[in-house]
């Protein structure tokens, strides 16, 4: 955990992400004062999904020509200097009639992201010794998470601040330091020759990731759980938190930032009780596994039956202990069974996987919470949840192994 390209490659990813939330967040808020249209700006999140999934299925190709270091550090660089088109077209040019122009900007800020998240994720195991991998993971996904979710409370009181030119102008700072330490990454790898990048036609490398993970039940069993979990993430999305905190909870919308607080302290001390039990859960990570989708089931389904506001917070925090541990877990056993660029193709197929799942499901929950009720969403994704939870409990001989113990090389394999 010393390594110096680790810490650098974390600090850039974490700028890089908060960026992603700024710019977001200015743009919700540049697109409403242009509009006042809630359809012109819900748009901005749907874009943003559409270019992360079709990045993810054509990621394979520039991983197969390129090294890892290089797509991570390319893209970065190109969604620097889209963001100061961005920048500049939304201070000198944005109106109602040339908006499109901002959701093609979105499209390629995202499809680009496509590239270097998973190139970022595929290159921690080269960094970091695999005994002090799950300590990696809980860092990478505790920052991840914490930006995730303070970074929209911080943008919208600094796009009060700073209007959406200024906040504009810090994304683009951030992306720039972003870049600046991706470039001082250190990692060793072989340039793929050409006769390796034209050995298998264009389409077998598209669909290699998708080859890798059908081939192998646990990848299987994991990516499974994966999309179990997506199509139950949207009842903590805004549109579903709000009208339930109003209708089943009775409280104002100041529980919505109360709740999220909750879920952010839940994620955080997990990542510091991954970080620091690291031994212990590398030695018991399909048990954490299966007893973190036991709990989210509990407390997901406990939550949406819930009427009490200070439950609230409990069920919400416990929930985001237990999620977050059970995905550090899931994310350390993809990354010991899978290396180098192959890994960097499961993570582009996992990332299209889990934004059409969501998007699909975000779209149900809605239609559903509008014709019946609000807890039938909730029932729902708990529903998914414990199909998730049996499916590992059935599946459990497949990842009966220890981290550090038996690595599994599939490349050969395949």
């Amino acid at each position: 955990m010393k390594n110096r390209s680790f810490k650098v490659l974390l600090a850039g990813q974490s700028l890089a992400n908060a960026g992603d939330v700024f710019y977001i967040v200015a743009l919700i808020t540049s697109v409403y004062n242009v509009t006042h249209s809630l359809f012109y700006v819900s748009l901005v999140p749907a874009i943003n999904m559409l270019g992360g999934f079709l990045g993810g299925l054509l990621a394979p190709l520039l991983i197969d020509r390129y090294k890892l270091k290089t797509i991570l550090f390319n893209s970065q660089f190109i969604k620097t200097c889209f963001l100061l088109m961005l920048t500049l077209y939304v201070s000198l040019l944005l109106t109602q009639d040339t908006i499109v122009t901002i959701y093609i900007i979105i499209f390629f800020i995202t499809f680009l992201d496509s590239f270097s998240n998973p190139s970022s994720s595929a290159l921690i195991p080269q960094l970091v010794s695999e005994e002090n991998l799950l300590k990696a993971n809980s860092l990478m996904s505790s920052m991840y998470q914490f930006i995730q979710m303070g970074g929209w409370a911080a943008g919208g009181v600094l796009a009060a601040f700073l209007h959406t030119n200024g906040l504009l102008m810090l994304t683009f700072s951030l992306y720039v330091l972003s870049t600046c330490l991706l470039a001082f990454v250190k990692v060793k790898e072989k340039k793929p020759s050409e006769e390796q990048s034209v050995k298998e036609s264009k389409w077998a490398s598209l669909f290699e990731g998708w080859r890798i993970i059908a081939g192998d039940k646990r990848l299987r069993v994991l990516h499974l759980t994966l999309i179990f979990s997506s199509i139950a993430g949207p009842v903590w999305v805004s549109s579903i938190l709000y009208p339930f905190i109003d209708i089943r909870l009775g409280v104002g919308t100041e529980w919505w930032g109360y709740i999220n607080t909750s879920l952010l302290f839940g994620l955080f001390f997990a990542g510091i009780v991954a970080y620091r039990q690291s031994d212990f859960i590398n030695r018991n990570i399909l048990n954490l596994i299966l007893v973190g989708g036991f709990m989210v089931f509990l407390m997901t389904i406990l939550f949406g039956l819930n009427v009490h506001p200070i439950l609230s917070l409990l069920l919400i925090g416990m929930f985001g202990l237990f999620e977050e541990l059970r995905m550090i877990s899931i994310h350390t056993i993809i990354q010991s069974l899978v290396r180098d660029k192959l890994l960097a193709k499961v993570y582009a197929v996992q990332s299209s996987l889990t934004m059409a799942t969501f998007g699909i499901s975000t779209l149900m929950m809605g239609i559903l919470g509008q014709r019946y009720s609000i807890v039938v969403v909730f029932i729902i994704a708990s529903i998914s949840l414990c199909f998730s939870f049996f499916y590992i409990v059935t599946s459990r001989k497949y990842l009966t192994f220890t981290i550090g113990a038996s690595n599994i090389n599939l490349e050969k394999q395949l």
